[in-house]
């Protein structure tokens, strides 16, 4: 039957003959049995009486005269022109083979290699594998009725493989439907069948539309002997120098039986084990059944399901985060981010983290985000834009939430986004507090154990105060809303639009920063003295408060710092130095701004910025014409997301100053160790992870020096190594498999910008 089916959907299967179970049923009949009672006789018994039942069915077969249909089988294929001296290949075809709930896939035998004159021989062998007790147990194991099967034989000439094996359009183990598996032995697949030879493994990755990926696991078992038929029966030959222990599959080849492998599965509706043969002419298909006893899955059930990108984390992070940056990452992802999701009523699998680590870069769970915004009901396509990465190649299979679980979310998250806007303020100036409270010269005469409670304490108010989930929930919410309208309303070039009717927001925190600075620079040109100094060929940063002493530069550049100084390059890890620890920074900047030709004065920054915010503005209003209505929806959510931008970049300005008091806390703490000789530097600190500083603080016996030197040499290591920005397999990457997706040629940027202004 699945040969059947493949040849009627165009696909390329050997020329044959097929004995049906007329045949069968004849030989029985002929023999003087009845099968139906001799089934139920050998089912029902067991032990001795089952062996002697099944053993007189098998001899009256083997005593039938199968001379008649044997002259049949020649007469047919001297009617198909087939060469007479062929070997062919004899294979079973039961009643209750390849079926949903049970293949018996290598229970019935088959024949390779076999003389014409021997067809009849080989024929009654492959009759006589029903009666035998591991078939009865299998049926009766599969839940199968009660009705004995019937054979038929598929005879088709032996083609001279160089490769054979299986095929699964679904991974056989995890029930992935995005993967491909081949097994593959050079020659013929005999020895894969009785297991002498291990077979090389393949998994293929499949896209959406049942296209290959790429391979992302290749195991090649060294083979330097095939199966092959001679004149002298088959027999195990050398392979040739060039093929001997090499893959027995080209990628080519690998992709192509992939390509088939699903779209057998298409026609015949559900997935699929192929038996398949590469010769001289191509691919063939010796076999289709369905995989048995095999839930398909593309859901999500552990890590390696996932692809991964640190896109995200490279804005606000070092290339390399300390280890105690990565844990309290870990923690602030799992504790702030993916709780509030499952007080959502999101479900999370167990073994599935928001985070992971290589060559010590972090990279956040893109396929896990989706499926949280495909359960919540919302649109994931402009996911990858807000997250700055490439889009998923493997979409996971997600079921929504039932509508009384989202009612039941979306009242929960109005009630968080009414606890931002009511608590936004208060949180950020006593974040700011901290701050001021931990400065360095405040914190001199505590001791260990009073910064350990501090930590703790400030700690424990992040964990009562946190905003983070809610702002991002409401600049998510607005976008959504956003971007299912604007591309009917406005067309193609909505996202342009929208990017520049965001323009130009100065209240916006960051936007302050970038004309504060351009403010500075103003200054400096107009002060002689000051421009002197910026633009001198030998000139040291560290210098600057006694060159600058008494001007308005000065002033202006501490009124930033006072601002901004507890801001910095990667400072979401607490390792990482402020622009007040390092102004050299930021005077770097200044210096390149005065040096430069021509400079974009603060005014005519937000001028311009103003330009493109009220064309846009304009275009989208032209663009919406006599619909008022379109306009109106359009401002309130307009109005709305510029609010929640303003709120996520006081959020994250604010959070740094949380960020700086921890760093102030622990760099006083490191001192304290390394005057009692625990730690070589104060820095050092930083190498202990979260819990490993609990661990400390209640008397650890660790080697902690040994195990922060460790942890720097790994850090230096892992300078030396380049990781890529998405990680589409995880494990083929760690085997150094793995090969990256080509890039968008255009090489153009799409998405929503992160800061307004």
């Amino acid at each position: 039957m699945g040969l059947a089916r493949l040849l009627a959907g165009g696909f390329p299967v050997p020329t044959g003959l097929c004995l049906t179970t007329e045949a069968y049923d004849h030989a029985l009949r002929a023999a003087g049995f009845s099968p139906t009672e001799q089934w139920q006789a050998a089912k029902n018994s067991s032990g001795a009486e089952r062996q002697r039942i099944l053993s007189h069915c098998c001899n009256l077969i083997r005593n039938y005269d199968i001379a008649e249909l044997t002259s049949q089988i020649l007469e047919q294929v001297r009617r198909l022109d087939l060469p007479l001296q062929q070997l062919w290949a004899v294979r079973s075809s039961a009643t209750n083979e390849d079926g949903v709930h049970a293949s018996f896939a290598g229970v019935y035998r088959t024949h390779l290699g076999i003389p014409l004159e021997e067809m009849g021989l080989a024929v009654k062998d492959l009759w006589l594998s029903i009666w035998d007790e591991r078939v009865l147990n299998y049926h009766a194991r599969s839940g199968s009725s009660g009705t004995p099967p019937a054979m038929a034989v598929v005879i088709q000439p032996l083609l001279e493989a160089r490769a054979a094996g299986v095929a699964y359009s679904i991974h056989p183990l995890t029930g992935r439907a995005s993967q491909v598996v081949i097994n593959s032995v050079a020659g013929l697949a005999a020895p894969l069948v009785d297991g002498s030879v291990t077979p090389d493994q393949y998994v293929v990755e499949m896209d959406e539309t049942s296209q290959p990926i790429r391979i992302c696991e290749r195991t090649v078992t060294g083979q330097f002997q095939a199966l092959r038929a001679t004149s002298q029966g088959l027999r195990e030959l050398p392979l040739q120098d060039e093929a001997a222990g090499r893959a027995t599959l080209s990628d080519d080849q690998l992709f192509a039986l992939s390509r088939t492998a699903k779209q057998i599965e298409k026609l015949f509706g559900h997935p699929v084990d192929l038996e398949w043969l590469y010769d001289d002419c191509g691919l063939w298909l010796l076999q289709a059944r369905p995989i048995s006893g095999l839930t398909r899955s593309t859901q999500l059930t552990n890590n390696d399901d996932c692809e991964w990108s640190r896109a995200n984390f490279k804005e606000t992070l070092p290339e390399l985060p300390s280890p105690l940056g990565l844990s309290f990452l870990e923690l602030f992802m799992e504790r702030y981010i993916l709780a509030p999701y499952q007080r959502l009523g999101c479900r999370i699998p167990e073994e599935v983290t928001s985070v992971r680590t290589f060559q010590g870069r972090p990279y956040i769970n893109m396929t896990l985000f989706y499926s949280l915004i495909v359960q919540l009901r919302g649109n994931p396509a402009p996911f990858t834009e807000q997250m700055g990465g490439e889009a998923l190649a493997r979409v996971p299979e997600t079921h929504p939430l039932g509508w009384f679980t989202i009612a039941r979310a979306a009242v929960v998250m109005m009630a968080e986004l009414r606890r931002v806007a009511h608590n936004g303020p208060a949180w950020f100036a006593e974040m700011k507090a901290m701050a001021a409270e931990h400065r360095t010269e405040r914190l001199r005469a505590l001791s260990g154990e009073a910064i350990a409670l501090r930590l703790d304490a400030i700690g424990q108010r992040l964990d009562e105060q946190e905003l983070t989930f809610g702002i991002a929930g409401g600049v998510s919410q607005c976008l959504q809303a956003l971007g299912s309208t604007l591309p009917r309303w406005l067309g193609e070039d909505w996202r342009a639009l929208l990017n520049g009717a965001l323009q130009g927001q100065a209240s916006v925190i960051s936007a302050q920063q970038i004309v504060r600075l351009a403010e500075i620079s103003d200054m400096i040109r107009r002060d002689p003295r000051s421009t002197s100094w910026f633009t001198a060929e030998k000139w040291d940063p560290g210098e600057f408060r006694r060159r600058l002493e008494g001007t308005d530069a000065l002033d202006a550049f501490d009124r930033y710092l006072d601002d901004y100084g507890h801001r910095g390059v990667g400072e979401s890890d607490p390792m990482s130095p402020r622009f007040a620890d390092r102004p050299e920074l930021l005077l770097s900047v200044l210096r390149t701004q005065i040096l430069a030709r021509t400079s974009a004065t603060p005014a005519g920054i937000l001028e311009r910025q103003a330009a493109v915010r009220e064309q846009a503005l304009s275009e989208i209003r032209a663009r919406f014409g006599w619909r008022f209505h379109r306009w109106a929806i359009f401002s309130w959510w307009y109005r709305r997301l510029c609010r929640f931008f303003a709120l996520r970049e006081a959020n994250r300005h604010y959070l740094m100053h949380y960020s700086a008091a921890v760093r102030s806390l622990l760099l006083r703490l490191g001192e304290l160790l390394v005057e009692q000789g625990r730690l070589s530097s104060r820095e050092d600190i930083f190498y202990l992870t979260i819990n490993e500083r609990a661990e400390w603080s209640t008397g650890g016996l660790r080697d902690w020096r040994g195990l922060i030197e460790a942890r720097r040499a790994e850090r230096d290591r892992y300078a030396t190594v380049s990781v890529p920005d998405t990680i589409r397999d995880w494990n083929a990457l760690v085997r150094g498999t793995d090969t990256p997706m080509p890039m968008d040629s255009e090489k153009i940027l799409h998405g929503i910008p992160i800061s307004p202004g």
